[in-house]
Order: structure tokens, then C-alpha cells, then sequence
């Protein structure tokens, strides 16, 4: 048997590579922007996986299901774990993690289309990245897809930053060593901003409860991504009187998500008699935002508190954040069409401006499809789980709406119940839209031989 030297092995190792990545280029190009999106959450989670697995990134004790499921809580920036967290990864399992919770964060083909566009020679983007970019966040006319693209990283940069900066002055003020405090600072500033909810301590912030420094600090940085990019250049842009008024999208964004905020912080607040008026508005900043920190312990609260839990979750934030749910808009949009249809309405309007039908259809399928999966969910969790049937119900609720709260139950789920789990929070990151049409995509060739119509391409959510 002959004997294969060190620089032919490598060089097979290379073509092998070069071949798989040809194969893997040639076969994206084939996939619809919406299947794109879904792959690529897939890829990015298959490598963590791979990544998490390797000996040094565990304390013991972490089972291949377990580190599946922390990849794919991580880059869907759910929160959820089947495993201590804080304890059972090292250093640089962690770190491995926060890099997936920033990619899932500011979103996959943001992140992909971005790398691309700073290594290509030509600064621009191929047409099938433009157009999965374009599937996965919708813009109003006055933004144009590249400015977006380099806005949201700009602003999660400069927003992270600030955080970690604030966040390194308290620790330091703590007791916390410079590396240490550094570490922590970095860490929670991204957990926040990217809504993953991921901390480094085993009970989250119930230690900091009345640390009013670190609850406005997470709350802020929440309630920065939660919003969404669009709200940010969007009051950029007005700032710097490139545009001479603030978008509809932006003034429905806000209203929506202080109402809420008000809302839940006045219902925690009564149904939960031992919950604090400052807990309550925490809790319900971080259900809103789908963040999932939490100050006290969910499992405490009482059945009614839950389900106005379930409820924010489940609207979660706005479109092109950092956040879950069906969205902010949809919510408003699905409300008005209920207001003006009761009151025989010929057209639907919100705040004094009608609301075009094509986006009253997305709205309407985003909130019913959404629902949809949520039962799905529940249903296959009650067949395969021994658990109190209310808990299932938030427990599917937060992992669709990508939320890192729980009452406690998810280290019991059974073998199938944590791949349940999985598939919920990989949809509710990928979209139940976009999931949606991911799995019923067709190709237009075939619309082109059954002649028939197709649909506008801005009925995609």
C-alpha cells in the first residue's frame, strides 16, 4: 500500500472542498429567497452544533441533543435551555454561542448578505442574495436595501457598544474584575440587544431584581432591537432632515409597543400580587421584546400573569428586529381591520391613514398561520409530554415567539419533546410566513407552462 504524503492529503482535502462548496453554491442558486432564508438558519445551526460538540466546549454532562438544542435556542436567539448554562460550557462554548446569538440576532441573510458585500470586489450583491435579503425584511418605500443593510449593522454596533460600556462601568463598581467585568458587559450587551435572553448567571437576573442600573440597561437595549432597525434609520434619516417626517411604520411601531408595555405592566402588576410595580414593567418589557430575562421567577406567577405573558410574547416586535412573535404591525393592522369591519367601514384605517389589502393580507396571515403552528405545537407536546397542560402551552408559546422564558419545564422534556421544541423555534426565527412559503414554493417555470397568473411579490411577509 503506497504511502500518501502530507501535501497530497491536503490537497485532496481542498478539492474535496472546493467540490462540496461548488455543489452547495450551485444548489442555493436553485432555492426560492424564502427557502434560502431556511436553509441558512439550518446551515448556521448544523455548524454550531458541530462547533459545541468538540470536547473542550462542554463541562461533561452535555448529551449531542442538548447541544442541538442549545444551537438552534442560540442562533434562533430563543433562550431556551435543556441545560444549566452558565455551568455546562466553557469559555469557549460560550463564546461560540454569543456568535450565534449575534448572527440570529441581526439576521441571517443581513449577516451573510453584509459578508459578502465586504469581501466582493465589486461591492454588490448577487441578484439571488438581494432577493432572500428582501424576503427576509420589509421595508417602507423610503428605504432602499442597501442602506439598510449597512445601517443595521452600523446600529447594532454602535448600540452594543454604548450597552457594554455602561454595563462594564456597573460591574466594575461590583466587585467584578476588569476581564471579568469586560467579559459580562460584552456578553449581556448582545444577549439584550439580539432578545436571546442567554445570561451568565444560573437564576438570570432574579440577583439584580433591584438593581435599577441593569433593568433599565437590558430594558433599553431590548426595547433597541425589539423595535427594529427600521425605527432607527428611519429617526436617523429625519435627523438628518434627509426625509421631513416620521414613517407611518415607525408611529404605528411605537404606539403599539408602549401600549403594550403600559398594558402588561398594569396587569403583572394587579394579577400578581407579589410581583413589584418595577417587575412588572421588567417582565413585561421582556415578554414584549421576547428577550425572556427575568427578574423573578416565572413559574411563580400566577395562571392569569401567564397568559398576558403568552399574549406579549406572541405579538412580540416589529419588523427587520431582533425580536419574535408575529409582529407589532400585524397586531395593529389585524385590531384595525376588526374596528373598521364592525363599524361597516368601507375602507380599513389606522391612525387617520388606510391600510392598503394587500398588507391586511399579510397581516390576517401571519396572525392565523401563526396560530396555527402554535397549536400544532401544543397538540404534539401533549401527546408526547407528562406535564401540566398550561405549562406546554407557554412553553410552546415562548419558544415560537423565540422567547427565553420558561416555567421551568424545559430540562424534563422528553427525547421528542425537545425536538419539538427545536422545529417550534427554528419557525418562529425562520418566520411562519416565510416558513410557509419556504415549504410550498414552486418554480416559476411552472407557472409559465400552466399559464397562470402570479401573484404580486409583495404579498410575501
Amino acid at each position: 500500500m503506497a504511502k500518501i504524503g502530507w501535501k497530497e492529503f491536503s490537497e485532496k482535502i481542498r478539492n474535496f472542498i472546493h467540490r462540496t462548496l461548488r455543489k452547495y453554491a450551485i444548489f442555493v442558486l436553485h432555492l426560492t429567497p424564502h427557502q434560502n432564508i431556511a436553509q441558512t438558519i439550518l446551515v448556521y445551526m448544523f455548524f454550531g452544533f458541530i462547533i459545541l460538540s468538540l470536547p473542550f466546549m462542554t463541562r461533561g454532562g452535555v448529551s449531542l441533543l442538548d447541544n442541538l438544542f442549545t444551537s438552534a435556542a442560540a442562533v434562533s436567539t430563543a433562550g431556551l435551555a435543556t441545560v444549566n448554562f452558565a455551568d455546562s460550557y466553557t469559555l469557549l462554548g460560550k463564546i461560540v454561542i454569543l456568535i450565534l446569538i449575534q448572527i440570529g440576532g441581526v439576521g441571517y441573510m443581513t449577516f451573510t448578505s453584509f459578508l459578502f458585500l465586504s469581501l466582493a470586489k465589486k461591492h454588490r450583491l448577487r441578484k439571488s442574495q438581494t432577493e432572500a435579503l428582501s424576503a427576509e425584511v420589509k421595508l417602507p418605500n423610503t428605504l432602499q436595501l442597501s442602506d439598510f443593510l449597512w445601517a443595521a449593522i452600523v446600529f447594532t454596533a454602535i448600540i452594543e457598544s454604548i450597552g457594554a460600556i455602561f454595563f462594564f462601568n456597573y460591574f466594575r463598581h461590583h466587585d467584578f474584575g476588569i476581564l471579568q467585568a469586560l467579559w459580562y458587559s460584552i456578553f449581556h450587551s448582545i444577549s439584550s440587544f439580539c432578545t436571546a435572553g442567554y445570561s451568565l448567571w444560573n437564576d438570570s437576573l432574579i440577583g439584580f431584581a433591584d438593581s435599577k442600573t441593569v433593568n433599565i440597561l437590558v430594558s433599553c437595549l431590548s426595547l433597541a432591537g425589539a423595535m427594529g432597525f427600521i425605527v432607527a434609520a428611519d429617526i436617523f434619516n429625519f435627523i438628518r432632515r434627509k426625509t421631513t417626517e416620521i414613517s407611518f411604520t415607525t408611529k404605528t411601531i411605537v404606539l403599539v409597543t408602549v401600549s403594550l408595555v403600559t398594558l402588561g405592566t398594569f396587569t403583572l402588576f394587579v394579577t400578581s400580587p407579589g410581583l413589584s410595580l418595577w417587575e412588572a414593567f421588567f417582565q413585561s418589557v421582556s415578554a414584549i421584546t421576547t428577550t425572556g430575562f427575568y427578574s423573578v421567577d416565572i413559574g411563580s406567577l400566577s395562571s392569569c400573569s401567564l397568559l398576558i405573558v403568552i399574549l406579549m410574547m406572541c405579538i412580540g416586535g416589529s419588523p427587520s428586529g431582533t425580536a419574535g412573535g408575529f409582529k407589532t404591525t400585524a397586531f395593529a393592522s389585524t385590531l384595525a381591520l376588526i374596528y373598521n369591519r364592525l363599524r361597516m367601514n368601507p375602507h380599513v384605517e389606522f391612525l387617520g391613514r388606510r391600510i392598503p389589502m394587500v398588507r391586511l393580507y399579510e397581516a390576517t396571515s401571519s396572525v392565523l398561520l401563526y396560530t396555527v403552528f402554535l397549536f400544532i405545537s401544543v397538540f404534539l407536546l401533549s401527546w408526547t409530554e407528562d406535564l401540566s397542560f398550561l405549562d406546554l402551552v407557554f412553553e410552546s408559546a415562548a419558544a415560537l415567539s423565540t422567547s427565553g422564558f420558561s416555567t421551568g419545564i424545559t430540562p424534563q422534556l422528553s427525547f421528542l419533546g425537545k425536538f419539538i421544541i427545536i422545529g417550534t423555534m427554528l419557525i418562529g426565527r425562520i418566520g411562519v410566513i416565510t416558513f410557509g412559503m419556504a415549504l410550498l414554493a414552486h418554480d416559476d417555470n411552472d407557472d409559465e407552462k400552466d399559464d397562470k397568473p402570479v401573484l404580486p411579490t409583495d404579498i410575501a411577509v
